[in-house]
């Protein structure tokens, strides 16, 4: 309270005050106080404009932004209401539309405001009658709004606007949606700020700028700078809420939750491990070799004690058996048949076995080549991968890297992009397209690679597409300069669009969602080379493997008949 009442007229009001649980604070005029614009709890002033340098204290209001929504002013004078005192004592008072001023006569009650700061002041007579009730006075206040819910029309104001055209030689219109994924947040968010300015009856004039923003030194150049400037008013756009920027401007409301990741294709299993091993498990795989073994072993002994009976086992040798099991794996069978029924039975057993096996097989290995590989699961696998990466080029494509706490994302960026310099940065459609056909990961805005990926990417290539968040981006506001006097009418406004659907149904229009994987068996798949190199492997191994046993086997027959030529030359000298 800022007063110049007598000791008696004071103490009384004190009184009173703490009877119905108030708290006073009699400021002195002679040493104006700070009132900060913004606390974190709201404070109630009640000034008598008959008092000395009451106006060098409406001026330090007006100076700091204290005429806003945290503070609600009683200003009193004695006389009956006039507006032309009242207009006198507020002549160079910045009463925006946020401000909740009342001016306090002994025959009316009048609220006060501005448009405009350069504008004359607008007032509501409240219709309060003098000799009201305690209980009507109290009613009165309870259904009073706020300040901000009864200031809806700002008389066709002009203010000052900016938006972001960052690629202008694309830039085909606001509703365009053939290149959303170029400038998304500006196009997302006009048309919100057009239903703000019809709701609220105000146009704006807007300026075209094509950076948002960076810090250098304290200034800042871009859309950021025009608000550090005090050039512009509204911002027609979302921005990242930061704190470097917030030393400058102030934002509205929260439009969207703006992810990045790091989008790629997983790799196909073959490219990270041996697809022929994989369709059976450890464990069936040891059936499988356990069972060869025994029927190769079980003909072995066949073979040993009933060649009477049976010259063709004679030929089942150790060697022959376990060619027999090879090529019963294989699906080849045996070139001889046996006479013995049991022989036969182990043979036909085998060959039974080795169908069903191949049968299982065959159709597992068909889909692992069909389905990508999960080897890439975390930031800690992508650093550790082949893959080469980038990152969309945009404001603050280095800056949350830099940024980064964890361990590992600073890794990444270390191993991974800091070496390709200005090279890891790309467009949206040059890094999905790489993407699209190699081993590639791009950090990019999911939204803006979404548009990309759903008219780029066939049905099976969507099906492969994994993301991995490197670093958690802030939520998008719609920025405003710093104590504006608009802000918390927007701020309402936007919210009264959240609640009823209007943002949510511009997010679905311009921000793309993650493409279906409605087909991931569909269509057509090459085998490749990577997938057939462990068979080419075995091949190139195998060969190897009879050119030294041939040459062993010559040197050995060489060593041989040299051994057996020096024996008969020995004989005959005797």
């Amino acid at each position: 309270m800022f007063l110049c009442w007598s000791p008696v007229d004071l103490l009384e009001l004190h009184r009173k005050a703490s009877q119905w649980g108030f708290r006073l604070r009699v400021g002195d005029l002679e040493k104006l106080p700070e009132l900060p614009a913004y606390d974190v709890y709201r404070e109630g002033v009640f000034l008598d404009v008959n008092c000395y340098n009451i106006d060098q204290l409406l001026i330090q209001a007006s100076s700091t932004r204290a005429f806003n929504h945290r503070y609600t002013w009683l200003l009193s004078h004695d006389s009956p209401y006039n507006i032309s005192t009242m207009e006198n004592h507020l002549l160079n008072s910045n009463i925006l539309p946020d401000a909740d001023v009342t001016w306090s006569t002994p025959d009316a009650l009048v609220d006060v405001y501005r448009i405009k700061a350069d504008q004359s002041l607008v007032t509501t007579y409240l219709g309060l009658n003098k000799n009201i009730g305690l209980k009507e006075l109290e009613t009165f206040w309870a259904q009073q709004q706020t300040a901000v819910t009864r200031r809806k029309d700002l008389k066709n104001v002009f203010l000052k606007s900016a938006t972001i055209i960052s690629q202008p030689q694309h830039f085909k219109g606001w509703s365009d949606l053939t290149t959303r994924h170029i400038d998304t947040f500006p196009k997302f968010t006009y048309p919100l700020l057009n239903l703000c300015a019809e709701d609220l009856h105000f146009r704006h004039n807007m300026m075209q700028v094509d950076l948002y923003g960076e810090d250098h030194n304290g200034t800042f150049n871009g859309l950021v700078g025009l608000f550090q400037h005090n050039d512009t008013e509204i911002g027609i756009t979302s921005m990242f809420i930061r704190e470097d920027r917030m030393k400058v401007l102030h934002y509205c409301s929260e439009t969207a939750e703006l992810r990045g990741a790091f989008m790629f294709r997983q790799p196909s299993q073959s490219a990270v491990s041996n697809v022929f091993v994989l369709p059976f498990s450890r464990g069936v795989w040891t059936a499988i070799f356990a069972l060869t073994t025994v029927m190769a072993a079980l003909l072995t002994v066949l073979g040993y004690r009933l060649q009477q009976t049976d010259p063709e086992l004679a030929l089942l040798t150790p060697f022959e058996a376990f060619t027999f099991a090879i090529g019963t794996v294989c699906q080849q069978g045996f070139y001889r048949t046996p006479n013995l029924a049991s022989a036969r039975l182990v043979i036909f057993c085998a060959l039974m076995m080795a169908l069903f096996t191949f049968t299982a097989y065959s159709a597992k290995i068909v889909v692992i080549l069909q389905t990508p590989s999960d080897a890439i699961q975390t930031i800690a696998d992508l650093a550790r991968s082949p893959m080469s990466m980038g990152v969309q080029d945009t404001t603050y494509k280095r800056v949350y890297f830099a940024e980064s706490t964890d361990s590992v994302t600073q890794q990444l960026y270390k191993r991974k992009l800091l070496p390709l310099g200005e090279r890891a940065y790309l467009s949206v459609v040059e890094g999905i397209e790489r993407m699209r056909t190699g081993l590639f990961a791009f950090q990019v805005e999911q939204s803006s690679g979404y548009d990309i990926i759903s008219r780029t990417f066939t049905e099976r290539e969507k099906c492969g597409l994994k993301e991995v968040e490197a670093f958690r981006l802030p939520m998008v506001s719609v920025p405003i300069r710093k104590h504006s006097g608009y802000r918390d009418l927007l701020a309402s406004r936007l919210r009264w669009q959240r609640e009823v659907g209007l943002i949510g149904h511009e997010r679905r229009h311009w921000l793309a969602e993650r493409p279906r994987c409605d087909a991931s068996s569909a269509g057509f798949l090459s085998v490749g080379i990577t997938d057939l190199l462990p068979a080419f492997q075995v091949l190139c191994g195998g060969a190897l493997l009879a050119v030294l046993l041939l040459l062993a086997e010559i040197l050995a027959f060489r060593i041989k008949r040299t051994v057996n030529t020096q024996r008969l030359y020995g004989k005959r000298q005797r």
